[in-house]
């Protein structure tokens, strides 16, 4: 077990965070491969099964342009739920008494701890109902660089970075 200071896993943190986006998905989809069931397990809330549906429901651009959002922490973005491209059930989503928030509206209401279970379950959707990495995607050289610095965490401060980074 190596001992890192909250001063590390912040600049961990800020390098992270200084990826190109499309590089943060991939490491994040990464270290949740890579971690698997060395996390420990979080309880799945319904608010968070009901985002990761939506989500699957959602064409692919649409998943990636997601991840995007709320790994660039948008939140004056206009967010717009996608209706169903049949227009008699897009006009049943349309009908009154539905209240069904934006995907990033609800991300934004999750607890640190639903935003933690919210990508662990995303990441192990991956390639099933939720679009995969593509498989000739290769990190670049910072993002491989920061993966192999996360590697000498233990569990509890690899939990604090993620924390910190979702």
């Amino acid at each position: 077990m190596t001992s890192i200071d909250t001063k590390t896993l912040n600049s961990l943190a800020t390098r992270f965070k200084q990826l190109l986006v499309d590089d943060q998905i991939a490491a994040l989809g990464y270290l949740y491969q890579e971690l698997g069931s060395s996390l420990p397990s979080i309880a799945t809330p319904d608010k968070v099964n009901d985002l990761l549906n939506m989500m699957g429901d959602m064409r692919e651009g649409s998943q990636i342009e997601f991840m995007q959002d709320v790994l660039n922490d948008r939140t004056t973005k206009t967010d717009e739920v996608s209706l169903d491209p049949h227009p008699t059930k897009a006009l049943l989503e349309l009908i009154p008494g539905d209240n069904v928030e934006p995907p990033l509206t609800q991300y934004h209401k999750f607890s640190p701890t639903e935003r933690l279970s919210f990508w662990s379950q995303l990441a192990s959707k991956m390639g099933d109902e939720v679009i995969a990495l593509p498989s000739d995607y290769s990190l670049s050289p910072e993002a491989t660089e920061l993966l192999n610095s996360l590697k000498s965490l233990d569990t509890d401060q690899t939990v604090d970075f993620l924390s910190q980074i979702v």
